[in-house]
């Protein structure tokens, strides 16, 4: 069912794509601040988003296809067009791999951090940022399995009421838009290119904290789980080759316990990888 739009059309060029929208003036600028430091890095089809003129429904639509139709709710709305949005750019990426994870960077070593939806994958990632790792994603992470490097996708961390209180400090940055409780918070320290992945942490439903290493055949059961490539029949085999690749020479962990304890154990891990790295040289 087509949407009946009115308002305003905008075209944001980002780096390697466009969208082009037609919204209600009171959503445009948002939506801009949102998504206007994002780029997909390698050349894709336009997307055309089209909101009705109440601002109750949305569609995607790219070479003429349409792809989805959400419905709107009057609070949130914000998070769940920007994220439908950047899926839609996750999932047309065909030489990069997508998977719904948080990644910052220790140095030059990229850890990424999977788990369900209310996992606390932002606190956690909140957290180190604002000990001094630096970002590079949130809720999506694009990976180049011929380098098994992470890119950075830096869309704003949306941080609600709940993860405010669990993250704790925010990171030094600025807030980009607010939509009731929620604010999209973009860090001050970003990834500016791609970063070599380090690890792999697979955030656990179990408040007691722990960090223990995770064999590998779990973690693609994880990858597996999240949406990804691997969801996609026709990219299967390429994309089941390509996390392989990128796991191979990573490392694997289970996580659990609060945001702050995650966190604390992944910062330890980390610095102690860049420690022996260090010894080695």
């Amino acid at each position: 069912m087509a949407v009946t739009t009115a308002g305003v059309e905008r075209t944001l060029l980002l780096p390697g794509w466009q969208i082009r929208m037609r919204a209600p003036d009171w959503m445009m600028e948002p939506l801009a601040a949102v998504l206007g430091g994002v780029g997909a890095i390698e050349p894709l089809p336009v997307v055309e988003v089209n909101v009705s003129g109440d601002g109750r429904q949305a569609e995607g639509v790219t070479q003429g296809r349409t792809l989805w139709t959400v419905p709107l709710p009057p609070d949130g709305w914000l998070a769940l067009l920007t994220g439908q949005i950047a899926a839609t750019a996750a999932s047309l990426l065909r030489r990069l791999l997508y998977v719904h994870a948080g990644t910052v960077a220790f140095g030059d070593r990229a850890w990424i951090i999977m788990g369900a939806s209310g996992a606390g994958k932002t606190s956690v990632v909140t957290r180190l940022v604002a000990g001094g790792a630096r970002y590079l994603s949130d809720d999506i992470t694009l990976l180049n399995p011929a380098a098994a490097t992470a890119i950075p996708f830096a869309l704003p961390l949306a941080v609600k009421p709940w993860t405010a209180r669990a993250a704790g400090v925010l990171p030094a940055g600025s807030e980009v838009a607010r939509d009731e409780g929620t604010r999209f918070y973009l860090p001050a320290a970003t990834a500016r290119g791609p970063v070599p992945v380090e690890a792999f942490g697979v955030m656990r439903r179990d408040r007691r904290a722990s960090l223990v290493p995770l064999p590998r055949a779990e973690l693609l059961m994880a990858l597996a789980g999240q949406p990804s490539p691997l969801r996609d029949p026709q990219r299967l085999e390429e994309a089941f080759a390509g996390f392989a690749r990128v796991i191979r020479g990573a490392r694997c962990y289970a996580v659990s316990g609060t945001p702050g304890e995650a966190a604390g154990l992944i910062a330890a891990a980390a610095g102690r990888t860049a420690g022996a790295t260090t010894a080695g040289t």
